[in-house]
């Protein structure tokens, strides 16, 4: 079997498919906060759309450490897997920032860079937290 058809099965084993489906409720709920917060300041507060995009970001991942931790991974807290989120939440949210910037740069609606970017993130961010951030 090959390397792929092997990881695909793996990754449809129902222990998976559960861990796949928490993790993605996490992820909506996680981004319609990104979405509702860049609304709020954007349209309502009229803050600059790449200052509301960090502050929304930053709030967002500090949130998700406490949310992953315990509903998604079932894990407890220890100081090595913080460092590692916390190494995870820097390079991701430099990719963020840059990806949602190009989107603006080439005139893309502020919301519509920021799914973009949601989208070419959120697989990539699902197994680095799997396999390096909460691994025990």
């Amino acid at each position: 079997m090959s390397f792929i058809k092997r990881k695909i099965k793996e990754a449809l084993q129902p222990e998976n498919k559960n861990l796949i489906i928490r993790y993605l409720i996490i992820s909506v709920l996680s981004y319609g906060f990104v979405f509702a917060g860049l609304l709020l300041l954007v349209d309502y507060f009229k803050v600059d759309k790449s200052v509301a995009f960090l502050v929304i970001y930053a709030l967002n991942y500090l949130l998700l450490y406490v949310v992953q931790l315990r509903y998604l991974f079932n894990t407890a807290h220890h100081i090595k897997k913080l460092v590692r989120f916390v190494g995870s939440i820097l390079f991701f949210y430099f990719l963020a920032n840059v990806f949602y910037n190009v989107g603006l740069q080439l005139n893309i609606n502020y919301l519509v860079s920021t799914a973009i970017t949601i989208a070419i993130l959120m697989p990539f961010r699902f197994v680095i937290s799997k396999k390096i951030v909460y691994k025990d």
